[in-house]
C-alpha cells in the first residue's frame, strides 16, 4: 500500500512540475505586448536599418511580418522573421536606389492579429523628376519640360531613324504614375501630311515596347508645343514617343543628302559604263 501511495505522490509531483514550467509562459502571454523599434531615428543612403522588438507570446512557426512604407505610403519592402524563444525578433533593411526617396518612412510589425508601428527619416534617395531636361541632337539644343510622378527621368534621346524620342525612366515603389511632358514642335511633331504639312496627328507612345497610345491625353496644344500625359506603370524603364518628324532640318537635309549621293553614284556608274563600251 505504501508503494501505491508513493506512486500517487510521484504523479502529483510530475503534474506540479509541469504546471510550474508552463506558468511563466502563461504569465508572459498575458502581460506581454507586441513592440517594434529601429536602432536610429534617421539614416542616409547605404546605411543598414535594424528593426527589432518583442512579441507577446511565441507561437510555433508564426513569423512577425515587417512592412516598410516610403513617404508616399507606398510599400518599400516586406520581410518575415521568426521570433526567438525569449520573444525577441530582429531583421535589417536598406533604403536607397530607385525605390528610396527622401522623407519619413513607417515601419509596421504585425503578429498574431496585432500591429504596431514606428518611423524613421531617410535622406539621400531619388526625388521625382520635375522641371526641364536638356536634349541635344545634331547641334540643336532643346529644354524639355517634364515630370514623372512615380520616379525620375534619367535621359531623353532622339532616334532619327524612327522619328521618336527615347525617354529612360526609373520608377519608385509599386504605384503607377504619370509622365507629363511638353514637346517642342521644333524637336518632334506628328502631322497628317508630309514633313510639317497637314493637321496635327496623334503621337504613338510605347512604354517598354507596349503601345499605350489610347491611354495618352494631349492636355495642351499651342503653335510651338504639345503637352502629353502618359501613364507609366511601376517598374517601367523606357517611354518612346513616335512622331512623323524629329528636328525637321535633320529629316529634310538627310533626305536631300541621300538623294544627292544616290544621284552621284548613278551618274558615275553610267559614265564608267559608257567609257567601257566606247571603242578605243
Amino acid at each position: 500500500m505504501s508503494d501505491m501511495r508513493y506512486a500517487k505522490y510521484a504523479i502529483i509531483a510530475m503534474i506540479l512540475a509541469s504546471l510550474v514550467s508552463i506558468a511563466p509562459n502563461l504569465a508572459y502571454s498575458q502581460a506581454g505586448t507586441l513592440t517594434v523599434r529601429v536602432d536610429k531615428t534617421s539614416y542616409v543612403a547605404g546605411e543598414t536599418i535594424t528593426v527589432s522588438g518583442t512579441v507577446p507570446a511565441v507561437l510555433e512557426q508564426v513569423p512577425v511580418a515587417i512592412q516598410v512604407f516610403n513617404p508616399r505610403n507606398t510599400m518599400y519592402t516586406i520581410d518575415q522573421v521568426l521570433p526567438n524563444a525569449d520573444g525577441t525578433y530582429s531583421t535589417t533593411v536598406k533604403v536607397g536606389g530607385k525605390l528610396g526617396i527622401d522623407g519619413i518612412y513607417t515601419v509596421k510589425a504585425t503578429y498574431s492579429g496585432q500591429s504596431v508601428q514606428t518611423t524613421f527619416t531617410f535622406t539621400g534617395g531619388e526625388m521625382p523628376t520635375t522641371g526641364t531636361i536638356r536634349v541635344e541632337f545634331e547641334g540643336n539644343v532643346f529644354n524639355v519640360k517634364a515630370s514623372l510622378s512615380n520616379g525620375s527621368i534619367t535621359s531623353i534621346e532622339v532616334d532619327p531613324e524612327f522619328t521618336s524620342l527615347i525617354i529612360s525612366v526609373r520608377t519608385s515603389g509599386t504605384d503607377d504614375g504619370t509622365l507629363d511632358i511638353t514637346l517642342p514642335r521644333a524637336l518632334i511633331d506628328a502631322k497628317t501630311g508630309p514633313g510639317r504639312e497637314g493637321d496635327d496627328d496623334a503621337f504613338i507612345v510605347l512604354v517598354d515596347g507596349e503601345d499605350v497610345s489610347d491611354d495618352v491625353d494631349e492636355t495642351s496644344t499651342t503653335s510651338t508645343e504639345r503637352t502629353l500625359s502618359i501613364p507609366v506603370p511601376a517598374g517601367a524603364e523606357e517611354v518612346e514617343i513616335i512622331g512623323t518628324v524629329v528636328v525637321p532640318e535633320f529629316g529634310i537635309i538627310a533626305a536631300l543628302v541621300l538623294a544627292a549621293a544616290v544621284g552621284a553614284i548613278v551618274v558615275l556608274s553610267r559614265k564608267n559604263l559608257m567609257l567601257k563600251v566606247l571603242p578605243k
